[in-house]
């Protein structure tokens, strides 16, 4: 299945002491160069990138960071940006081959997450719980950007992301090649509160909408995170880390 489009751009900027720092290591961008505010410890991580970019012959260079931020809109740079290549984004073929899975590979799939900051979230918690893939739309969703690359910590640079034309084509194809998928939904019947052993994707919805009809449809299977609270709701990526926390520690 060909899912993979190719980029938009041929560069963007990614800020941040961790955010850069795993891309440096990860080796997955090119980078163009890095830009480091005058003056910074040599011994503290700004330094730190600073020494692992010149060992790889990457330009760094030294100018007013917060003047550049400012005019590109950037927020929490903590000092440091890079000018890199976009995100790379798999094939749903590298993900979906649970014949060599091990019992508990897990996979993460967002039905419309818009906002880039909930994206980064969940990311990182699933690099964090051992989540093997995150899969998400082109369409009326957010893709992974420098903003999503920031909440993240970097953690998209270690996570395997795959971008699908069709999510729920995408879940009737996983389904098909033996995957268990369950959509997350507040008014389930059921608590996700264990999960079944075997090759698992967790469907989680946009922000206000959650997972679409034929989504859930496809899926067969759906659940709610247990609450005792009277708020009634969790947001995306708070409902995503506790659903990753307890598919995790299935046997």
């Amino acid at each position: 299945m060909k899912n993979v489009r190719p980029p938009t751009r041929d560069r963007e900027v990614i800020y941040g002491v961790n955010p850069v720092m795993e891309a440096l290591k990860a080796g997955k961008r090119r980078f163009y160069s890095v830009t480091v505010k005058p003056g910074h410890k040599k011994s503290g991580p700004v330094g730190d990138i600073v020494a692992l970019a010149e060992s790889k012959r990457i330009p760094v260079d030294y100018q007013p960071v917060d003047e550049i931020a400012k005019r590109e809109r950037i927020e929490g740079h903590q000092g440091v940006l890079a000018n890199v290549s976009p995100p790379l984004y798999v094939n749903l073929d590298d993900l979906a081959d649970p014949s060599s899975a091990p019992n508990d590979y897990l996979l993460a799939a967002l039905d419309g997450v818009m906002d880039p900051r909930n994206l980064g979230a969940i990311i990182r918690s699933a690099e964090v719980f051992g989540v093997s893939g995150v899969i998400f739309p082109y369409d009326r969703a957010c893709s992974y950007t420098p903003v999503a690359a920031k909440a993240s910590a970097g953690a998209g640079e270690r996570m395997k992301l795959c971008r699908v034309v069709n999510m729920a084509e995408t879940i009737r194809r996983l389904a098909d090649d033996g995957f268990t998928c369950v959509a997350l939904e507040e008014d389930a019947e059921r608590d996700f509160d264990s999960a079944p052993g075997g090759p698992l994707v967790l469907v989680l919805g946009g922000e206000g909408t959650g997972v679409r009809e034929l989504v859930k449809k496809r899926c067969g299977n759906t659940a709610k995170i247990p609450m005792k609270g009277g708020v009634g709701s969790l947001n995306v990526s708070t409902a995503a880390a506790i659903a990753f926390y307890i598919a995790s520690n299935r046997d």
